[in-house]
């Protein structure tokens, strides 16, 4: 019997033949590392694969019955042989403790025949005591046991924690399945939510409960002002910071990254937002490539500190003066 995951989101169906192969083959790896962006459904699909291995009346396809005992364990969270590793509410890592409470469950014999799985999500967010703790068990794996970590961001995990994973990573997703998938959903504009999310389907979900494209298109606007020096800094800086729930610093570097494609007479099937075009030329107009770089570093900093205590608005507001200084200062030049 050829089996498959019984995945939520087609678009990651290479990835769940896979792991289905590993169940024909009563063969899994002591430790998987699925790779990909946030918002493609990694940790959904690790959950739909432990939920395969569980069921005790798979059918003809291999798809879980829902009805066994392990099926409704699964689904009231009980099932005695599984883990799921999250940072706590409120924290953004996965600590010592948890790891330790880990390997003491595992120093224990299953409660039944399956194989255990132990879902860590995401292992880039363990803490390095955490992530050595976790070393010992992958060096000595418990017997009848699979570890699936979850990462977006494979240089945050150490090697010598790579090279014991048996790596799945996930390039891309079949694009088209993911558009016809947010359509089946009811959403009209699947193809422009999916280029707002950078192709990440649950983004592009999120995104268009949120009728984020208004808000795209209405920052575009008022970013083409600001380059022509039309608005206000100050304002503009406000109104990014009233919009934090939206990814409005990840457009703005898709935006720039398209003005340097523009400068640089790149063709233009590459450019992501070519709907655009035009004000993104205008844009090219009034900024030096040296600029469009300088503008970058900054909204990149703002990304990678958004997390931490520092005043967003404030960072957001010296972002809008450089954009504002740099235009007028080039049409000086």
């Amino acid at each position: 019997m050829s089996k498959r995951i019984s995945s939520r989101y087609p678009w990651l169906n290479e990835c769940s033949a896979q792991l289905a192969r590993y169940i024909e083959q009563d063969r899994l790896p002591s430790a998987i590392m699925l790779v990909g962006e946030k918002g493609l459904g990694l940790a959904t699909l690790a959950e739909d694969f432990a939920r395969t291995v569980f069921c005790a009346k798979l059918d003809p396809n291999g798809l879980t019955c829902g009805s066994c005992q392990a099926c409704l364990l699964f689904k009231a969270g009980s099932y005695p042989d599984y883990f799921h590793l999250i940072p706590e509410e409120g924290k953004s890592s996965i600590r010592i403790d948890a790891i330790r409470q880990l390997t003491a469950s595992l120093s224990l014999n299953n409660q039944y025949l399956k194989p255990r799985i132990v879902i860590i999500n995401p292992a880039d967010a363990l803490l390095h005591q955490a992530a050595n703790s976790l070393l010992k068990t992958l060096e000595e794996p418990s017997d009848n046991t699979c570890l699936i970590l979850v990462t977006h961001d494979l240089s945050n995990i150490s090697a010598t924690i790579r090279s014991r994973c048996q790596l799945l990573v996930v390039n891309h997703i079949e694009l088209k399945k993911a558009q016809q998938w947010l359509e089946s959903l009811g959403c009209d504009s699947a193809k422009q939510y999916l280029r707002l999310a950078n192709n990440a389907p649950l983004f592009a979900q999120e995104l268009w409960q949120k009728e984020a494209l208004t808000a795209h298109n209405a920052l575009f606007n008022d970013f083409v002002k600001l380059i022509k020096g039309q608005v206000d800094p100050l304002l503009f800086a406000e109104h990014c910071f009233s919009q934090q729930q939206l990814p409005m610093i990840n457009w703005m570097l898709s935006w720039l990254a398209d003005v340097i494609k523009v400068l640089l007479q790149t063709k233009t099937e590459r450019i992501a937002d070519i709907d655009l075009l035009a004000d993104l030329k205008v844009i090219a107009e009034r900024l030096h490539l040296e600029s469009i770089y300088e503008i970058m570093d900054s909204l990149t900093k703002i990304n990678q500190l958004e997390q931490s205590q520092v005043n967003q608005q404030l960072m957001l507001e010296e972002m809008a003066i450089q954009c504002y200084s740099l235009t007028v200062n080039k049409g000086k030049s």
